[in-house]
């Protein structure tokens, strides 16, 4: 059986993994060192998806939102999450069975992240080490960060797949732009960090409420 979705690449944070706590918890410790307001892990949901710098802006006050500010608070970040990025991360329900799935149909699967490329490498393979993910991608030095194609291009660009035969999966409006720009099908999961509308506003056509959908989904696509 041959699918016209010839490659699949996810998001990580909030789409695979629920690290919103995590990263919630190393934001605020640098906030409240530094004797600024903190946020709740509700709000951290609606921050996050497009880098580091940009979350450190939209965290901190105005009036601690100098260059310096902000490299200073990424760098207090990093150092916070480095030992503690996974405390309470873990995979959504269902996806490890969903990868599993798609690897018995020999679907080739990719991770593109705009978390930093070496945290990406590094909670790919500690939860999910079983799985043979052809090519896993963080923020570069040189690339631009979603919502920007290029990430994504050059994923399939390395796995000889043509875009328009490729799922982009993610959470955020920046994962469904990612997907449209890059000339790929762009399905946006409904248990991420995003309600709907943020999604729907993005352009997001395609959904899902479970894991265990985007099978199905598959076969839908199916040309026969």
């Amino acid at each position: 059986m041959k699918y016209p979705i010839e490659a699949i690449i996810f998001d990580l944070d909030g789409t695979l993994l629920d690290t919103i706590k995590d990263i919630a918890r190393c934001g605020n410790l640098v906030l409240e060192a530094w004797g600024c307001p903190t946020h709740s892990v509700e709000t951290y949901t609606e921050l996050v998806g497009d880098g580091l710098s940009n979350l450190a802006r939209k965290v901190l006050p105005p009036a601690r939102r100098a260059v310096e500010d902000i490299e200073n608070f990424i760098d207090a970040y990093r150092s916070h999450y480095q030992t503690r990025w996974n405390e309470t991360s873990t995979a959504y329900p269902g996806i490890d069975e969903m990868l599993a799935e798609l690897e018995g149909l020999g679907i080739p699967l990719a991770v593109l992240s705009n978390k930093r490329d070496d945290f990406t490498q590094v909670c790919v393979s500690h939860f999910f080490p079983t799985v043979s993910f052809r090519d896993i991608r963080g923020e570069r030095s040189g690339v631009p960060i979603k919502p920007a194609p290029q990430g994504a291009l050059e994923i399939a660009a390395s796995l000889r797949v043509d875009p328009t035969r490729c799922l982009f999966v993610g959470d955020s409006e920046i994962d469904v732009e990612t997907g449209l720009s890059a000339g790929m099908t762009s399905v946006a999961v409904l248990w991420g960090f995003r309600p709907k509308s943020v999604l729907e506003e993005a352009g997001a056509k395609v959904f899902l409420s479970h894991p265990r959908e985007l099978r199905e989904l598959l076969g839908s696509l199916y040309l026969g």
